[in-house]
């Protein structure tokens, strides 16, 4: 029996190389038009400086532009961070200018506050703010939809409280926004925590003649009271067509199938989905490009039962999308005399694998190595 299964775990492994050989195929492609983001992790800037050679544009210097930098000595990923520090009656506030024409565009971050503050419930009582926002000259700042931080330990927008949080602790921010119908829907941790928002202005609702479309810039900033903030791993990305697509590339067989997947959000995490029970994929985490993109392998789960089942891919926002893969099996696992070489007889009477391009080998190897690690690891976990 051990023979056996060792053989029949040779012959995934060498399916998974296969279908690796044939995913390469989707990855390469020329696409037409980019979709606009940007990304700032704040690792290529000096310790002690201000991120001004990214782009970034301090506002207001709170207690001082020296307080204003970056530090190693907090972050979430993977060193450094931005630190940014207020006094009484004067934020810290640090911008990076956008322009797009987007409809729906978007932002995610990482916020940490050092402390809580006195217990003020007072609207300007926020120790750390993110958002879209614009500034009219000289100093007069307006938020769209602003996330705040309250000093008295509550995540909140200004139309009504998200969640608690505690101080020393990181918390994903992540927001899109529908400028034309001006609503926005908002998750902290990946968690979804409030949909379809009416967008307002620090100031309260949007008032004649103001519009998220006068957005010129994301900002963070750390507000009054003199409490350090924390900011690391921005991305600010615009949604041109959410359209999700997902295929399965073989649709058939036993043993693994690449997920080619279109049209999701973009730099989003992707949880798939065999017949609603969760699976692992290679790679892990699985996250889209730049343009909602993403190409996986995953192990077939049920490969001794025939039948039709439905893969699922679902990303950050709830954008989803479903292939079936049809499980075509002969093979019984309690069947002893199986043999590697009548496994591969079986499976190819229904995958034609098609040619591949000659510069692929060192890639494939470099997948195979994945897959060969993955599910090694899964089975030290079931023998444990």
């Amino acid at each position: 029996m051990k023979k056996f299964v060792s053989k029949f775990v040779l012959s995934l492994i060498l399916t998974s190389l296969f279908v690796a050989l044939f995913s390469f195929t989707y990855q390469f492609e020329v696409r037409g038009a980019e979709q606009g983001f940007f990304e700032d992790d704040f690792e290529s800037y000096s310790v002690g400086t201000f991120p001004s050679g990214g782009g970034w544009q301090l506002w207001y210097s709170g207690m001082g532009s020296e307080y204003q930098v970056i530090v190693d000595s907090v972050s979430n990923s993977p060193i450094n961070s931005l630190q940014l520090l207020g006094q009484s009656g004067w934020a810290a506030y640090s911008a990076k200018l956008i322009e797009t024409d987007s409809p729906i565009i978007g932002f995610s971050v990482s916020v940490r506050v050092e402390s809580l503050g006195g217990g003020d419930p007072r609207p300007r009582s926020d120790v750390a703010r993110v958002g879209f926002a614009t500034i009219v000259p000289p100093t007069r700042v307006t938020s769209y939809a602003p996330i705040l931080f309250k000093d008295y330990g509550t995540i909140t927008t200004m139309g009504g409280d998200l969640q608690s949080y505690v101080s020393d602790r990181w918390y994903k921010v992540t927001l899109i926004m529908d400028r034309n119908a001006e609503t926005y829907s908002v998750w902290i941790d990946d968690v979804l925590l409030g949909e379809n928002l009416s967008v307002m202005t620090n100031n309260g609702p949007l008032k004649a003649g103001e519009t998220s479309w006068d957005i010129g810039a994301f900002a963070v900033s750390q507000n009054y009271y003199s409490t350090r903030a924390y900011f690391d791993d921005v991305k600010i990305f615009t949604v041109f067509d959410l359209d999700p697509k997902l295929e399965l590339v073989p649709a058939t067989g036993i043993a693994a199938t690449t997920l080619v997947g279109s049209g999701f959000a973009p730099n989003s995490r992707i949880s798939v989905t065999w017949d609603d029970t969760p699976i692992p994929a290679v790679p892990s985490p699985l996250i889209t490009d730049g343009y909602g993109d993403f190409t996986a392998i995953i192990s077939v789960l049920n490969q001794t039962t025939s039948g039709i089942y439905i893969v699922k891919a679902v990303d950050e926002i709830g954008t989803e999308a479903n292939a079936t893969f049809t499980v075509y099996s002969n093979v019984s696992l309690s069947t002893p005399n199986s043999s590697t070489e009548e496994l591969f007889e079986q499976q190819n009477q229904y995958e034609e694998f098609p040619e591949f391009p000659s510069w692929t080998p060192l890639l494939i190897m470099l997948v195979a190595v994945v897959a060969v690690t993955v599910i090694y690891r899964r089975s030290l976990h079931k023998q444990n």
